[in-house]
């Protein structure tokens, strides 16, 4: 299995867009993060929430992928 990296970005609960904003200052939970697009308030905890859940879904669809290739080679 090779080594593979994953980028996952902040996006917008409203409009879906990348959040995009001053990369000098720091936010933290309970923060509010304003949609460059849509001009909406985003709650930093659940912009992150959904941002996990999307890493693990893109891991575990990796993972499975890269298992049904080893099982292919195994019964051939």
């Amino acid at each position: 299995m090779e080594d593979k990296n994953l980028h996952i970005s902040l996006k917008c609960l409203f409009c879906g867009c990348d959040l995009k904003g001053d990369s000098k200052k720091e936010v933290q939970s309970g923060d509010m993060l304003k949609c460059q697009e849509c001009g909406e308030n985003n709650d930093y905890d659940s912009v992150v929430a959904v941002a996990i859940e999307e890493g693990n879904a893109s891991i575990a669809d990796y993972a499975n992928q890269e298992i049904e290739k080893m099982l292919k080679g195994i019964f051939k």
